[in-house]
């Protein structure tokens, strides 16, 4: 009977082989939807991370057009007031022109009206002399309106030069942020990309894994009913032994 106890063991061994076989099987699928959503967690982390990193720059190519754009309004509104002061300095500036013209023709009539005193009698003198005060007051109010004339103009020229540095200052400032904003689109440009390629790998991954998962249940279940079925016909041979050597 040596022959028959050595089958028996044998066959014991193989189903407890069968048996920790089905163990080891036994929630393959699970790990598997695991390891699955793990994998899926990952990717969605990075599209949520490239997502957010997009809506940084569509907020800072926000903020940079809005600058660039009060740059734009605040130098038109500075070039318009320089020329406007421009405009209004080249009016006083004539205005300057004729009130000299008009004073050196008082002054002059009063060269002559002096040297006509000189010559005149004690009446006719009173009378230039008279002529001439009014003269000197007329030349006194023309040199006031000339030095008003010539503080306003300085002030217009002033302004004028305040305004054109400003706006310097800010077409400086503006193309830099031009700059600052051809930078930003080219990196949305990469960055959208970007997210595109990992949404449509985030699909292939979703799809490789739903294959993966159904695969491995079906292997999952077809493995262990065929172990069990394994493990059955070794129990009918173990017994048919038994009965045997009963």
């Amino acid at each position: 009977m040596p022959e028959v106890n050595v089958s028996k063991d044998a066959l014991a061994k193989v189903k407890t082989a069968l048996n920790e076989y089905n163990i080891d099987i036994s929630g393959f699928s699970v790990r598997i939807e695991q390891q699955s959503d793990e994998i899926s967690k990952s990717a969605y982390i990075e599209t949520q991370k490239i997502a957010r990193q997009v809506e940084d720059t569509v907020d800072k190519i926000n903020q940079l057009k809005a600058q660039i754009n009060q740059f734009a309004e605040e130098i038109s509104k500075m070039s318009n007031e320089a020329s406007l002061a421009k405009k209004t300095r080249e009016d006083l500036q004539n205005q300057l022109g004729m009130r000299q013209v008009e004073a050196d023709r008082i002054i002059e009539l009063i060269a002559n009206l002096e040297k006509n005193a000189a010559k005149a009698e004690d009446k006719e003198k009173e009378n230039i002399q008279a002529q001439i005060n009014q003269c000197m007051n007329q030349l006194s109010q023309i040199r006031a309106e000339i030095s008003r004339l010539q503080n306003e103009t300085a002030k217009l020229q002033l302004r004028a030069l305040q305004l054109q540095r400003k706006i310097n200052e800010n077409r400086t400032e503006k193309s830099k942020k031009e700059d600052e904003l051809r930078v930003a689109e080219r990196l949305q440009d990469r960055l959208r990309n970007k997210q595109e390629r990992m949404n449509i790998a985030l699909g292939k991954v979703k799809d490789s894994v739903s294959t993966m998962l159904s695969a491995s249940k079906s292997f999952e279940t077809r493995a262990i009913s065929k172990t069990e079925q394994n493990v059955g016909n070794i129990d009918k041979c173990i017994a048919a032994i038994d009965a045997y050597l009963a």
